[in-house]
């Protein structure tokens, strides 16, 4: 890894409910260096798009963040006024959101939508905004550029409605990407198009990628190191091909386990066996252990350290302490 552009140091972001407290993110630490491509990956409900939204400090409500630190480009964005925050969003941190017709407003044109953005965060007058704007929707593969700059987003597909998406989150070229499941909602075909766009932007224009997926394959097309994270906790971080390798993690290994391989025969996929488990009760010890096939009795008692296994590859598993 590079200089350090983002550091998350112990984050926990819980929501705060009649039935108890949701720990949705409980104690993290992620690091994203300078042109890194980092993939955060988990199931469903494990915390990934409510640590985006902590490090944007758009966590709905009744959700707070309780602790930790988020360090961004040397400062800490917890310590920052609301005013200041959102002088940085949008313009050093940007995100493409998995459902682009949820975040584009249904009554404004395209074009003003990113057009709106530009004026916001840059010191240039309308007539230099709509040329920006043209020139964006034109790096990010759309045809017509200028014509679809007129577009309402409900007269355009779904892979033209998340490029526009992508183009107004690199419209005020920011330091920090974050994708937040970008292809979700897209067909095979165009998830490999957008992937593609979304790794060739990041290398053209320098900037740092923070992909949140629980594709295992989109990981392996775009991250150069992953973070897997299960139930609020990250449980494994290593290089991709680490990862895929030479993972530890009995969680990791189960995710591996259930995907299907062009280099290997499955007769039927390797389930992980049980459910994810409460976040207002979460299991003691190992939150993984009531699902894991090779616990062992203090699994259950105290919860694991980190260990580095190999340089840069670390785990929080009892069976390597």
């Amino acid at each position: 890894m590079g200089k350090s552009l983002l550091s998350v140091r112990n984050l926990k972001m819980y929501f705060f409910t009649r039935k108890g407290a949701v720990k949705a993110v409980d104690s993290i630490n992620l690091e994203v260096g300078d042109g890194e491509m980092i993939g955060l990956v988990g199931e469903s409900g494990c915390g990934k798009t409510m640590t985006a939204f902590s490090i944007l400090r758009l966590v709905p409500n009744p959700g707070k963040i309780i602790n930790g630190e988020i360090i961004f480009e040397g400062k800490n964005l917890l310590d920052l006024t609301k005013k200041r925050m959102r002088s940085i969003r949008g313009k050093k941190i940007s995100m493409i959101f998995q459902d682009p017709l949820t975040y584009l407003n249904p009554v404004l044109k395209v074009g003003d939508q990113i057009k709106e953005n530009i004026l916001l965060h840059t010191c240039v007058n309308k007539s230099e905004a709509k040329k920006r704007v043209i020139e964006i929707l034109k790096k990010v593969g759309l045809p017509s550029p200028a014509k679809l700059s007129q577009y309402y987003p409900h007269q355009l597909s779904g892979g033209m409605r998340q490029r526009v998406v992508i183009a107004m989150a690199i419209a005020c070229n920011p330091s920090l990407l974050i994708a937040d499941e970008p292809t979700t909602f897209l067909d095979v075909t165009i998830q490999a198009q957008i992937l593609k766009l979304i790794r060739k932007l990041v290398k053209t224009l320098g900037v740092s990628l923070l992909m949140i997926t629980h594709d295992l394959g989109v990981v392996a097309e775009v991250c150069d190191r992953v973070y897997v994270m299960y139930s609020g906790k990250i449980v494994e971080s290593a290089t991709v091909f680490s990862i895929y390798k030479n993972c530890k993690h009995p969680y990791t290994i189960g995710l591996l386990n259930s995907v299907l391989s062009i280099n290997k025969y499955k007769k039927t996929l390797e389930a992980i066996e049980g459910s994810v488990p409460s976040l207002i009760n979460p299991p003691s010890g190992c939150r993984f252990h009531p699902r894991c096939k090779r616990k062992m009795a203090i699994c259950s008692e105290k919860e694991p350290t980190f260990i580095e296994i190999e340089p840069g590859h670390i785990v929080s598993c009892w069976l390597y302490t």
